[in-house]
């Protein structure tokens, strides 16, 4: 698939809001234009920039940190979030759902998810913010009492399927259209602009399967709902596929066919990252005093692979997330 040239992105790049290389000043700026968050950084240079252009309520940027990065702003909650890479890949984890996002699969963050991201070195990203009021107003009149209840998305969107290309397209159309909203420059109709806005929030509202348009994202199968809530309520216990299966009234069979469909992975898999969230989790309050006790109070019986994993799913091993809490 091809992705945005330099050309159709030069309007945005015009726009730059920083370019640094300190550490420091860059979580900072970053902080400040986007959200308050966590960030650490995993190795390589950092040659950070953020570009950022306007189309009304929206604001489109360009960001890329160099070095090899976690970040963690926790729920965006008070804007939803499209994230694009132009180049390099990034592993999105939206409240336990992972995307592994690269310029062929954006993800579509809502604004009440856990947020969790590690982008690779030299990773540059494309992204879309939204503001929680902007997407109130469309959502209670295209969907009425419907957009009253949470919004949540299922995050990943192919840019290489047809709805994807269509998105990418309209906000590839969009971005010429900066230089027109510059203070002296003929500016195009007021109201044509807000149809532009609106279609492309519509479009991932009508598109995206999402709890306001009823679609796989809104309401879990009740066994699947089942399984999960069983897990959390029993993460240091010892468990097995069966004892899963048994509580949420499954066969193994039919309950890992559940977990493939609607949550790309299997139910122990599953079951293994919530005890790695819930290990992370105690190493960064301080409820343990090492690796090892955080490990066993979640119900690892076997420490041999547990660092590979956290590793794996964090970015960095579980002695470097206690020593950043101490």
């Amino acid at each position: 698939m091809r992705g945005w040239s330099p050309l159709e992105l030069a309007p945005l790049f015009e726009r730059r809001v920083f370019s640094s290389t300190q550490q420091d000043e860059t979580r900072a700026l970053v902080s400040e234009t986007l959200k308050e968050h966590r960030l650490t950084w995993k190795g390589g240079r950092v040659d950070a920039r953020l570009n950022r252009g306007r189309f009304g309520a929206l604001t489109v940027c360009t960001l890329r940190y160099g070095a090899e990065v976690q970040i963690e702003p926790d729920k965006l909650q008070d804007f939803m979030l499209v994230q694009v890479p132009l180049r390099g890949r990034a592993r999105i984890d939206c409240g336990g759902v992972q995307v592994d996002a690269d310029p062929a699969c954006a993800a579509v963050i809502a604004p009440n998810r856990p947020l969790r991201l590690h982008w690779e070195a030299g990773c540059e990203q494309l992204l879309l913010k939204i503001p929680r009021g902007k997407l109130d107003a469309i959502g209670q009149r295209a969907f009425g009492e419907a957009a009253l209840r949470p919004l949540d998305f299922s995050p990943a969107l192919r840019l290489d399927h047809p709805v994807g290309a269509a998105w990418r397209s309209m906000m590839g159309g969009l971005i010429p259209l900066l230089p027109t909203l510059d203070d002296g420059a003929p500016r195009p109709p007021a109201a044509w602009l807000d149809q532009l806005e609106d279609t492309l929030v519509l479009h991932l509202l009508y598109n995206q399967p999402n709890t306001w348009r009823g679609g796989p994202a809104a309401t879990p199968p009740r066994r699947l709902a089942l399984a999960e809530a069983y897990m959390r309520a029993h993460l240091a216990a010892p468990m097995t596929l069966k004892d899963i299966a048994r509580h949420a009234g499954a066969s193994d069979t039919a309950l890992t066919r559940l977990f493939q469909e609607h949550r790309d992975t299997t139910p122990m898999n599953a079951l293994r990252a919530l005890r790695l969230d819930a290990a992370r989790q105690r190493l960064l309050d301080g409820a343990c005093a090492n690796v090892t006790e955080a490990a066993l109070a979640v119900g690892f019986g076997h420490l041999g692979r547990v660092s590979e994993y956290y590793r794996e799913r964090f970015g960095e091993l579980p002695r470097q997330t206690l020593r950043l809490a101490q």
